[in-house]
């Protein structure tokens, strides 16, 4: 992993279990990360939100009786510049329901447990260096969902009334 100077940020870990509070921690302090900040619940981590500058939220999925999608959809709804801070959800349940909602909470990246320095070091390079764009719909507000670029959609293949 080559290590790239990630300057004096922020990052938000929310997690509800005191032992993977602190393996973020140590792992990101590895990472030359040492403003770490936790929160145990939503309600904690809005609270940190309203005073301290944040510059990265890392948020466990399972928070006791509340999600980490709950606490995205709260950000992102949020009416100030604070809706548009990288969101980064961690969670051990893969399975495409979770991920998905997740995504459509408004995460910017999802990480699967376990987690290892080098792939959170994958996706704090991804929110903080090659963010994707944002989107404001009724339904949804938060970064483009879709991965791939737009050159790339594909082209209606239906054949023409006069093919017919």
């Amino acid at each position: 992993m080559q290590k790239q100077r990630v300057g004096d940020i922020a990052i938000l870990v929310l997690d509800d279990h005191s032992f993977m509070r602190e393996v973020m921690r140590l792992m990101l302090r590895s990472l030359g990360i040492h403003r770490v900040l936790t929160a145990t619940c939503v309600d904690e981590a809005m609270r940190i939100l309203d005073v301290q500058p944040i510059d990265v939220v890392i948020s466990d999925y399972r928070l006791g009786d509340e999600t980490g999608a709950e606490f995205m959809r709260l950000v992102r709804s949020m009416q100030d510049r604070k809706r548009f801070i990288p969101l980064i959800g961690c969670t051990g349940e893969t399975s495409r329901a979770i991920v998905r909602e997740m995504r459509d909470a408004g995460a910017d990246e999802v990480l699967a447990k376990p987690v290892s320095a080098q792939t959170i070091w994958a996706k704090l390079m991804a929110v903080t260096n090659a963010r994707r764009r944002f989107v404001s719909a009724p339904q949804f507000f938060g970064p483009d969902r879709r991965r791939r670029a737009d050159k790339q959609i594909k082209v209606e293949r239906r054949a023409s009334d006069a093919e017919v």
